[in-house]
């Protein structure tokens, strides 16, 4: 977490574990945070640095009326925060960061400066990956319709991991990919320059019209709904719900809705995008699998999907690409002959 993006807050709450749980939800986007009762407030004072104040109070009173005078913003009242494993988790965290950001006006899981700053030191570093073998097995039909499709979600850290994932996969391979990265809606075009860097698959940002192919990752829009329909992309003139841009929870619900054999990777980032999706599909076979917390930038976002259960396998960018081939492989050997 860069200097520049990482801001302090300040949580009022009564009640411990409300405390508690605030404070855990709001470091998932990478705030620091001051977690206080009334009374440790009281003996601290009032005089504190930070961007804002999360006041959670069951009575009114002087401490509540001093807070409201001060020069920070304030924001009053939460639903009880349900425990990490609740079904009902990733949607209250969302809401939270709903309100954070609608009161700082500005969006933690990116930054304009920190973007730039990221997408200039990938462009510039060397191949990291070593790029795998194709297996004898499976047939190079670059150009087709996509005969395996998945979602690769991310956030902060999230193109260093991306990129790293796809220099590893092999020329050849019978698979394309539809990515959903936090970012500002004019960094996209940087994002598949710098991608496409060392890498055998073609970076496209997605367009009207467009199918799938094999050794293709369509770039979904920040700033504007991606659905498919009759196996095509079409852009919606909405935003994506909710507060992230793009929606990677919303791009699962329409990709799967489109393809109901997709499968779903989710890389570095801060927040819980992808979570929410992978709850409401988790009986619905969709296959998940995740960056290892070790190997992030930042673990929030696919801690939050392995804390729903949903995600089978964990690993490195590299051990992905790799599970990736093999499951590929096994599904090439499962496919009846005509």
């Amino acid at each position: 977490m860069s200097q520049e993006s990482s801001i302090k807050l300040a949580v009022v709450a009564e009640d411990s574990l409300q405390q508690h749980r605030l404070k855990s939800a709001l470091a998932d986007f990478g705030c620091d945070v001051i977690s206080l009762s009334p009374q440790s407030l009281e003996l601290k004072g009032l005089d504190q640095d930070v961007a804002a104040w999360l006041l959670d109070l069951r009575q009114e009173g002087d401490l509540l009326e001093q807070l409201l005078e001060l020069d920070q913003p304030v924001l009053l009242g939460f639903e009880a925060a349900p425990t990490k494993q609740d079904v009902t988790y990733p949607k209250w965290e969302k809401r939270l960061y709903g309100k954070i950001k609608q009161l700082l006006g500005r969006d933690l899981t990116h930054s304009h400066q920190g973007t730039q700053a990221s997408l200039q030191a990938i462009e510039n570093q060397e191949k990291r990956s070593l790029e795998l073998t194709l297996p004898e097995d499976v047939h190079a039909q670059s150009g087709d319709p996509a005969q395996h499709i998945w979602v690769l979600g991310s956030s902060l850290g999230g193109p260093e991991a991306i990129k790293e994932f796809l220099d590893a996969l092999p020329k050849g391979l019978p698979v394309g990919f539809v990515y959903g990265q936090h970012i500002d809606a004019q960094f996209v075009p940087v994002l598949a320059q710098v991608l496409a860097r060392h890498s055998s698959f073609k970076l496209l940002e997605a367009q009207d019209g467009m199918e799938i192919h094999n050794g293709q990752v369509l770039i979904v829009p920040a700033d504007r709904e991606l659905i498919f329909v009759n196996g095509r992309v079409k852009l919606l003139d909405r935003p994506w719900p909710g507060p992230y841009g793009p929606s990677v929870d919303q791009l699962i619900m329409n990709v799967v809705d489109a393809f109901p054999k997709a499968g779903v990777m989710l890389f570095s980032g801060m927040g819980n995008d992808g979570a929410e999706a992978l709850t409401c599909l988790k009986d619905k076979g969709v296959l998940a699998w995740a960056q290892s917390a070790e190997t992030c930038a930042s673990a929030a976002m696919p801690d939050a999907s392995r804390e729903t259960g949903a995600i089978s396998y964990n690993g490195s960018p590299q051990a992905l690409a790799e599970k990736l081939v093999t499951y590929i492989q096994a599904q090439q050997v499962l496919k009846p002959t005509v």
